[in-house]
């Protein structure tokens, strides 16, 4: 097992939202000691991509990725679920996250994180995932001539398919493309199986992460070592799968109000920590 201890430290932040400054949001990244980011856009206002990659680069950061559109948060469609089988919001729910793909390439980022869809019947898992496939190799093809990749989010129970990443990797494994891969997001792994075991189910297709903890009932997006997820199994599950991407703290919200609830010695030897930064 190849052990990696190089792995960039990350976190998402805000953009283009009115009530949250971007610049105070790169200033958070920086005390917490990132130097990759996820961006997650207000999608309805579709902020500029070029300002953000300037702005992030006037600070030392690099943008990694951005979250796509999902549910009500959409650019053009009504609602985006790229495992509906209604036809206009299928439809509707590529052309946006086409959009996505576009911007995070002009952001200067290397992957679009999207969910393979919401809440759904267990009925109708085998339309939905056809209609997932059709979505999926849609966007890759897209994606072609950029150096974007569509990475599929695992899911909190409930989502037909989606909320187990083996269904995940089987249905990537089938599509075999390049520019198909998984965002492993350790909360949601937490609420339906382990973190680490989501990660061994995720394999050499994961590439990407969403960092944050939970108490394994609720998805509260703590920040890591306020809930129950065990840390070093998940360290090792990402040494088995060779996963050298970057760490991903996905807790901006709570990180906003109260930057001290980070701790980064929960992360130490999963990802790259150079000391203790000052919050």
């Amino acid at each position: 097992m190849e052990i990696v201890s190089e792995r960039a430290l990350g976190t998402m932040v805000t953009y283009g939202f009115p009530d949250l400054d971007l610049g105070a949001e790169l200033t958070l990244a920086i005390q917490l000691g990132a130097t990759m980011l996820e961006i997650l856009p207000d999608w309805g206002r579709f902020p500029d991509p070029g300002l953000v990659r300037r702005c992030a680069a006037d600070r030392g950061l690099s943008i990694h990725s951005a979250h796509g559109c999902w549910g009500g948060r959409t650019i053009q469609a009504t609602r985006v679920d790229l495992g509906s089988t209604r036809t206009s919001t299928h439809h509707e729910s590529v052309a946006d996250l086409k959009r996505c793909v576009d911007w995070v390439e002009a952001a200067g980022g290397a992957c679009l994180v999207v969910h393979p869809g919401g809440l759904s019947d267990p009925e109708d898992w085998a339309a939905r995932r056809a209609a997932l496939a059709d979505g999926l190799r849609e966007l890759a093809e897209h994606a072609g001539g950029s150096r974007v990749r569509v990475c599929v989010e695992n899911m909190p129970p409930g989502v037909h398919p989606g909320s187990r990443m083996a269904d995940l990797a089987a249905l990537l494994a089938d599509l075999n493309h390049p520019k198909l891969a998984l965002a492993l997001d350790t909360g949601h792994a937490n609420l339906t199986a382990t973190a680490a075991d989501e990660t061994l189910a995720a394999g050499s297709l994961l590439a990407t992460t969403h960092v944050h903890d939970n108490n394994g009932r609720q998805d509260a997006h703590e920040p890591p070592g306020h809930g129950t997820i065990d840390w070093p199994a998940w360290g090792r599950a990402l040494d088995a799968v060779a996963y050298s991407g970057p760490i991903l703290l996905e807790c901006i919200r709570h990180l906003r109000h109260d930057p001290a609830a980070y701790r980064p010695e929960i992360l130490r030897g999963i990802a790259a920590i150079a000391g203790l930064p000052t919050l």
